[in-house]
């Protein structure tokens, strides 16, 4: 009765130490690198062995030399499987080649190598971690439990751990690997494809990048035409700082942003009592930026009378501040950008000719983002490094539907409004990537697609999908109408005109 009491008794724990395998295996599958397989493993072999502390050590090389520690589990205040007695066992099984089983340290290692405080030690295992007849490691349990000694059945299940869990460091190894190396490449990819903060493989952005290349040793005057939020300015900028004038001041004004009289006394300055309100001289950009660079952003908003008067200064090097007699020279180098088409503005009559030809010496025209969808995923994966940092996450990146969703809009606010998409998300996101529903609805501003062709009078439908795309422009935009003008390439006047009729606030 008492044998088939043992019986039944060893049969039960044998189906409860290979039902703890099992779960191992199945949490195992969801570590996330070498640490944490280890650290799966040396809890089992703790649930599985009965012990009271284990530990897995590794070997850095094939001769079982520079061996490490790197989990140990199991330890309280009386704490005994530490550095010494782990290397004094994983030594004795890489030179034995074969497990160590006992109850008797001093036995084994000799008097004069185990101290006192390891005299409680009542059972000792230490398993090989084996990888293709290599011993990559040991693995130990001990137990200081009075009269314990470990069964022959607890030995077998460590012993089938231990042959899965070199398997597994092995796998967690080349999974850690292969993220690094997947890494390096995409940050060696992000280094070929980045100009300073301008990212994109498309051609057509490689031929700006080719046309940067000749520009920037030089001081020609540059004129950058492309859509808002294409990155005009940062474009100045590199060839501001990177080139002859980099140690000498950079001055943007935006002349889309400011009144006629307001952007003239920012260009030029003025003198004490030249107007109401001139209580003392006051220097402009054209002489702040001497020996460096002014960036005219918007030019083609630039009211006529201010264009002839910047056209001498920009013919002779020299100008008046407003309210003085004096003229000033100045050596500065011009950059201007605009979202308009200036050669039509110059056949409207709006802009300048001679002032056109003067600024377009050297013209750079920045796509937009759809015509660029290639560099999509680079610029995104870009935005995602820079807002990781910024709100201290650790997104791994987009689903495949994710940047398929990217991919298919339109981005009437370009690279600007990608960023800002690529931020809400990643505030947004609860996982460790960036999936479809995290990104906003781009196209929920447009309404549901099937209400635009309900049956009802024309100009009803017209007027409804001009406020609906008015609505999205306007949120890429900012709320800003200037910017939202530019993109639509109108006038303000016209569009706040439209606004007004749309009832659009």
């Amino acid at each position: 009765m008492n044998r088939s009491s043992d019986q039944l008794n060893q049969l039960e724990a044998q189906i409860a130490g290979y039902e703890c395998l099992y779960q191992v295996l199945e949490n195992v599958w969801s570590a996330s690198g070498e640490a944490d397989v280890i650290r799966h493993f040396i809890e089992a072999a703790l649930a599985v062995g009965r012990a009271d502390q284990g530990a897995i050590m590794l070997y850095s090389s094939a001769a079982g030399t520079d061996a490490r520690t790197l989990v140990r589990g199991g330890e309280d205040h009386r704490a005994m499987l530490d550095s010494y007695l782990t290397h004094l066992f994983a030594g004795w099984v890489f030179r034995q080649k074969q497990p160590l089983l006992t109850n008797d340290l001093i036995a084994v290692f000799g008097e004069k190598n185990i101290p006192d405080k390891y005299r409680n030690i009542t059972a000792v295992m230490g398993i090989p971690l084996s990888l293709d007849d290599q011993m990559v490691g040991v693995m130990s349990l001990i137990s200081h439990e009075p009269g314990r000694e470990f069964t022959s059945g607890e030995f077998d299940l460590i012993s089938l751990l231990a042959r899965h869990c070199a398997r597994f460091i092995q796998n967690a190894r080349l999974q850690e690997a292969l993220f690094s190396e997947t890494n390096r490449l995409k940050r060696a990819l992000h280094e070929k494809y980045n100009v300073q903060g301008v990212i994109g493989s498309s051609p057509k952005l490689q031929e700006v990048f080719a046309l940067l290349e000749r520009i920037i040793p030089t001081e020609v005057r540059v004129l950058i035409e492309g859509e808002s939020g294409t990155g005009k300015e940062r474009i100045a900028r590199i060839i501001h700082f990177s080139g002859p004038r980099k140690d000498a001041p950079f001055c943007p004004v935006d002349c889309g942003a400011l009144p006629a009289n307001l952007l003239e006394s920012e260009l030029f300055g003025y003198v004490k009592g030249a107007f109401t309100g001139a209580g003392q001289d006051r220097p402009g950009l054209l002489e702040t930026a001497d020996g460096g660079t002014l960036f005219l952003d918007e030019i083609g908003n630039m009211p006529l009378e201010i264009q002839a008067k910047f056209l001498r200064a920009l013919q002779e090097g020299e100008f008046r501040p407003l309210g003085s007699s004096q003229t000033r020279r100045v050596q500065v180098r011009v950059i201007a950008a605009t979202s308009k088409h200036l050669a039509e503005e110059v056949q409207a009559s709006r802009f300048r000719q001679d002032l056109f030809y003067r600024l377009n010496v050297m013209p750079i025209y920045l796509p937009p983002l759809r015509e660029r969808r290639e560099d999509i995923p680079l610029l995104a994966e870009h935005f995602l490094q820079q807002m990781n940092q910024t709100y201290q996450k650790n997104i791994r990146g987009f689903t495949a539907e994710g940047i398929r969703y990217l991919e298919s809009y339109n981005w009437p606010g370009n690279v600007r409004e990608l960023a800002h998409a690529v931020e809400r998300a990643v505030i947004l996101a609860q996982g460790e990537v960036i999936d479809r529903d995290d990104l906003p609805d781009f196209f929920a501003a447009a309404g549901n697609a099937n209400d635009l062709f309900q049956p009802r009078p024309l100009q009803d439908a017209v007027n409804d999908f001009k406020k609906r795309y008015l609505e999205q422009v306007l949120t890429a935009a900012g709320g800003v109408q200037s910017k939202a003008a530019a993109i639509l390439d109108i006038q303000r006047t016209y569009l706040n005109r439209l606004l007004k009729e749309l009832g659009i606030r």
